[in-house]
């Protein structure tokens, strides 16, 4: 596994930890600038999984900032909407947006077919505050008992078998064309995407789709009553020791390790020409909300437990993905969606 540093991970057992760590560094509070609304941007529609994660930290961030906290949701686009909006507020420091690594702005910026107002370096992460991993889903009780099976089907009967993914415009279309290459199964498959995994779910169960690719790292899918995850998306070697998720790797399935299909982290992004000293506070302040109990115990209860990768780390990692994606975006301009 590897080791990042400025990582703090968290369980509901650490909150007296937390609340010590919080009084030692109430002396470094930067200078609360706020003085109305904070907006938090979530780019999804209300009861997803970046819903749920925007509102765990509302009531924490109205404590520490002292100004209502307002999640806006804006949806569409794959997030490129929510973002675009947050780019067009001022450079104040009263908007943030989160987003993963599937879809940041650092996806964006090499994937979109858009004419963007914005690059990845107009752009500042304050953070990364959960890991994220996506994975392949099928029904519970239908005709797919393992990854292995459906890619095999595949093979010998092409179009037959319908995947959703996210999107279109996410760093998602690349890790399902990296995976159908990886399992000689590029141009097999009835491929389609949505706006997010809600209406994925809903056409499982309808019967619509077979399998899709959505978010799986909490707890609920463990021993869910509809569905079932075949393969999860996080590399064999970034499988930490304490990971609850017993499923198999999609590396593990196609044998071979694959570049960009790995396990991402929710972020929160700030425009890059906010004031330094507006950015340190936010930076100070969403770690404080990380590492609230109160925050972690929301977490832990959803199923996702809470973490805080700094700015620094959190950039480093991103643009390590960005780079990668323009690596493989000539995969995206030869096959386009199969």
């Amino acid at each position: 596994m590897r080791l990042l540093t400025g990582v703090l991970c968290l369980s509901l057992g650490a909150s007296i930890a937390v609340g010590t760590a919080g009084e030692s560094k109430a002396d470094e509070k930067p200078e609360n600038y706020l003085t109305r609304q904070f907006t938090f941007v979530v780019p999804y529609g209300p009861g997803g999984l970046t819903d749920a994660r925007g509102r765990a930290f509302q009531p924490v961030l109205e404590e520490i900032l002292g100004v209502p906290v307002v999640v806006q949701n804006i949806s569409g686009a794959g997030a490129l909407v929510g973002i675009n909006y947050t780019f067009s507020r001022p450079s104040d420091g009263t908007h943030i947006v989160t987003a993963s690594g599937s879809d940041g702005p650092h996806a964006h910026s090499v994937l979109s077919d858009s004419n963007l107002a914005w690059e990845w370096e107009d752009w500042t992460p304050v953070g990364e505050y959960a890991r994220s991993v996506l994975g392949f889903v099928a029904l519970r009780g239908g005709d797919w008992d393992s990854l292995e099976e459906m890619i095999e089907h595949v093979r010998e009967n092409p179009g037959e078998v319908t995947l959703a993914s996210i999107g279109p415009g996410r760093a998602d279309d690349l890790y399902m064309l990296e995976f159908m290459q990886a399992s000689d199964t590029l141009g097999k498959w009835n491929w389609v995407t949505y706006s997010g995994s809600g209406a994925i779910q809903t056409d499982l169960l309808s019967g619509d789709i077979d399998v899709g690719y959505l978010g799986v790292s909490r707890a609920d899918m463990l021993d869910h009553p509809n569905f079932v995850v075949l393969a999860q998306g996080i590399k064999e070697s970034e499988v930490p020791d304490d990971w609850e998720f017993p499923w198999p790797t999609v590396e593990a399935v196609v044998g071979q390790e694959l570049g960009l299909i790995g396990a991402s982290y929710a972020a929160i992004f700030v425009k890059a020409d906010t004031d330094p000293d507006r950015v340190e506070f936010l930076k100070w302040a969403f770690e404080e909300a990380a590492t609230h109990p109160e925050f972690i115990r929301i977490r832990n209860e959803f199923g996702e437990p809470a973490l805080w990768n700094d700015g620094e780390t959190a950039r480093e990692r991103l643009t390590e993905m960005h780079e990668l994606l323009k690596e493989y975006k000539p995969l995206l301009q030869e096959h386009g969606q199969q």
